[in-house]
């Protein structure tokens, strides 16, 4: 079967010609020439050219796997979305753990304008390789390949499976990827002990690393599309209730619901953790039991008091939030004033609020006139165990550098796609990086230093050796592959 037929997954064979087209850099392999060669593939979304992606995921396996060792296959789903799955089987004598998991996407947010670099071009410039996906999340994805190629080559034992997904559709909610793998087969998951995924948050003070951030629990989302329709007429008439102006204003009535702000298990977990390291208010506030730090929340609200004791980004993980990400009313000119207008909603609500309920309350605020349609709900799920063999090793190999804290993030991964089915999920990124380098996630010049990619590939290779490997955490080979462009 050819990798382009849906729902199938077959022992890939890829021909000389197809490694050609493929994967220009084999020849001067290493993973800054792999990342460079990745980012150099268009998946945006939603119209994400996944295959040719995986395919050179795949390109790279065949490569590397001289003995046939890994199980290489590309599901494609009905909507035409392809994914990358790919087991190294475990042959110790005595096998003694379930599988590990390591996950990225394939896909990526469209590029838009402005960039210094072509988004699309994987170039290297001072030190850093720029691309859509650099950070989210080709770069971990190149990573989690690099420490399976370790894994296979050490000549250790092998105690568990590890298996390498690199998954279609992640940045519109997973539906065509990780969701409908499990779905339509499960049964390729059914061993599985844990999920290494993106969304770790490591704090960085300069050069100085805090401490690893392990994403533990995530938010719901909930996305919709509000419109209103009505008599379209000329821009200089007198027309207070056009489509535009009851849209504006049921939207403003939206800004202006309340929201409470709520401690949860899953926030309470993350902060208490972090309280162990920290001095002065926060650790006052946050290492005390769940009912304890709900009432000085209360209390500092009412007091005006609360930004002195939270830190930059944490008030989300307290309370459901709403953004309007976009307003459309048409293209037309200036002095039209259009028939239909709509926006869309991106709600991220906590981890046990009612998605259903919240939604009502959308819509009564919105009143009437105005369509709401659903573009997705999450849903919630459970808290990643801290207490697992995955989280403790972690713990033990991270914490020598600095200290390891579940956390929680307002975003949503597929990592919950896992957790419901009751497999510990863990956000973890190898990488710690800068303020300025982190913060080109979902905007123009997204980059990665290639110094602190390849530091974060020997890091992962570290995590999967002891997590797989018999004998655990041996000196990796150097995995500063040259290749194009290297440091």
């Amino acid at each position: 079967m050819t990798a382009a037929d849906p729902g199938r997954g077959v022992r890939l064979a890829v021909a000389a010609a197809a490694l050609f087209i493929a994967a220009p850099s084999l020849a001067v392999a290493g993973p800054v020439a792999w990342l460079q060669d990745y980012l150099s593939i268009d998946t945006s979304n939603p119209s994400a050219g996944e295959l040719p992606a995986a395919r050179y995921l795949a390109s790279l396996i065949e490569r590397h796997d001289s003995g046939g060792e890994i199980d290489v296959r590309i599901l494609v789903s009905p909507n035409g979305r392809a994914n990358l799955y790919a087991r190294l089987p475990a042959n110790a004598v005595a096998a003694t753990g379930r599988s590990l998991v390591l996950l990225h996407h394939l896909d990526v947010v469209p590029a838009g304008e402005g960039w210094k670099h072509p988004p699309f071009g994987g170039e290297l410039h001072r030190g850093r390789i720029w691309g859509r996906g650099a950070l989210d999340a080709k770069s971990l994805g190149i990573a989690h390949l690099n420490a399976m190629f370790h894994v296979l080559e050490s000549g250790l034992p092998r105690r568990r499976d590890l298996i390498l997904v690199a998954s279609a559709g992640e940045e519109a909610g997973g539906g065509d990827g990780v969701g409908w793998l499990l779905e339509e087969h499960g049964e390729l998951f059914a061993d599985v002990e844990a999920v290494l995924n993106e969304a770790g948050v490591n704090r960085m003070a300069g050069d100085r690393l805090l401490w690893w951030g392990i994403e533990t629990a995530q938010k719901q989302v909930l996305w919709l599309r509000v419109s209103a329709a009505g008599r379209a007429g000329h821009g200089a008439g007198f027309n207070p209730a056009s489509p535009t102006h009851r849209l504006l204003r049921a939207l403003n009535r939206v800004l202006d619901l309340e929201h409470d702000w709520r401690v949860t298990a899953a926030s309470h977990q993350a902060y208490r953790a972090l309280a162990g390291f920290r001095t002065g208010e926060f650790a006052d506030v946050f290492d005390q039991p769940m009912e304890e730090v709900q009432a000085e929340l209360e209390r500092r609200l009412r007091d005006g008091r609360l930004d002195g004791v939270l830190l930059p980004g944490m008030s989300a993980s307290f309370r459901d939030t709403v953004q309007i990400t976009r307003i459309d009313n048409g293209a037309g000119p200036v002095n039209v004033a259009p028939g239909e207008a709509s926006a869309l909603i991106d709600a991220r609500l906590l981890p046990d609020t009612d998605a259903g309920g919240f939604r009502r309350r959308v819509e009564t605020m919105l009143g009437s006139g105005i369509h709401v349609e659903e573009l997705l709900r999450s849903g919630g799920s459970p808290v990643s165990s801290t207490g697992s063999d995955v989280y403790r090793t972690l713990e033990r190999l991270l914490g020598v550098r600095a200290p390891v804290v579940p956390t929680m993030i307002a975003g949503a991964t597929d990592s919950r796609f896992f957790r419901r089915l009751g497999v510990d999920a863990y956000g973890f990124s190898p990488f710690t990086l800068s303020v300025d380098d982190a913060g080109g996630v979902h905007g123009v010049d997204e980059r990665i230093p290639a110094s602190g990619f390849l530091r974060g590939c020997r890091m992962m290779t570290r995590v999967a050796a002891a997590l797989v490997l018999v004998e655990g955490d041996p000196a990796p080979a150097a995995a500063a592959g040259a290749g194009r462009g290297a440091p």
